[in-house]
């Protein structure tokens, strides 16, 4: 088994479906590698394309999305759309070739591993996790670890640089299926010092971001806004998240948002505002509007 076949592999057994990008040169073994797998390749016009398919996948489908381009310029083609992911915390996988380590630092053709700029150094401005496989023996430990980081904590993109011959040579696949763990933390204090706020407030909102999304904590949302008798607001990016035929529904607040939000909101004094998962950025604040913020406490809970 190849290292490029050992990386399809690990995909495979991670669940992944399909793969987004543009075949280069620089990638011939992982091209080679997927021929012969059953995950499904959406051959793009662009790698930018191929950026905006694999984070369009990702947060419809809940999974990691997948994308790749060669080295050179179809890495940079690829960087608009992982830096929306990155800004938006949706996890990725991008893979990008590299020339031959053979010839590094000789001016390959499309060698792309300049100390200042390069490849690796360039997504990691734009990811949570970005290197090079320069051992073909780190192979999975790596994808594996790029995987974890992907879909761990606050989700984002991760990348990982591919020469051509170390995708080439042989590898021993050593088997198990990449394990995700998720960290749980409870401050029960914190959590009951907030419930006496919220029953005790007189106005109390809640503003789901798009944090709640993410976090698929839509069910939940729901159970403690009908426990606690809450009107929700949500960002413009959360809409889904609260049904606004609910009673209990403000709508979207901030710009163009709903005139009943801005009414309980902004015109009229909250005392309590529990905010899940928002980062209170321009658009859901009105341009962090002086009247937003409530008069007794903000309870905030985010990564």
């Amino acid at each position: 088994m190849t290292a490029a076949e050992l990386i399809i592999k690990c995909l495979e057994d991670h669940g992944v479906e399909y793969i987004f990008g543009i075949p280069g040169g620089a990638l011939e073994p992982l091209n080679n590698a997927l021929y012969k797998s059953k995950i499904k390749v959406i051959v793009t016009k662009h790698e930018e394309g191929a950026a905006f398919m694999a984070d369009g996948y990702a947060r419809l489908s809940g999974k990691i999305g997948v994308c790749f381009g060669t080295t050179g310029p179809g890495a940079t083609n690829l960087t608009t759309g992982i830096a929306s992911s990155y800004a938006d915390s949706i996890p990725l996988l991008v893979l990008t070739g590299q020339v031959a380590t053979s010839v590094f630092g000789k001016g390959a053709m499309q060698e792309f591993i300049n100390e200042s700029l390069g490849i690796v150094n360039m997504f990691r401005r734009i990811t949570k996790y970005s290197d090079m496989i320069i051992n073909e023996k780190r192979t999975q430990e790596m994808v594996s670890k790029a995987v974890k980081m992907a879909l761990t904590g606050r989700t984002g993109p991760v990348h990982l640089n591919l020469p051509t011959d170390i995708m080439k040579r042989e590898v021993s696949d050593k088997g198990g299926r990449i394990t995700i763990g998720q960290a749980a933390v409870f401050d029960r204090e914190g959590v009951k010092k907030a419930a006496r706020l919220i029953l005790s407030a007189k106005r109390p909102v809640m503003i789901a971001g798009w944090g709640t999304v993410l976090s698929k904590a839509d069910k939940e949302l729901l159970e403690l806004a009908e426990m606690m008798d809450i009107p929700v607001a949500t960002s413009p990016k959360a809409k889904s998240v609260f049904n606004e035929l609910h009673p209990l529904s403000l709508g979207v607040l901030g710009f163009a948002g709903s005139p009943i939000a801005k009414e309980y909101i902004i015109e009229k004094d909250v005392d309590v505002m529990l905010a899940i998962g928002t980062s209170f950025n321009e658009w859901p604040t009105s341009g962090w509007y002086k009247r937003l913020p409530p008069i007794k406490a903000m309870i905030q809970i985010d990564i």
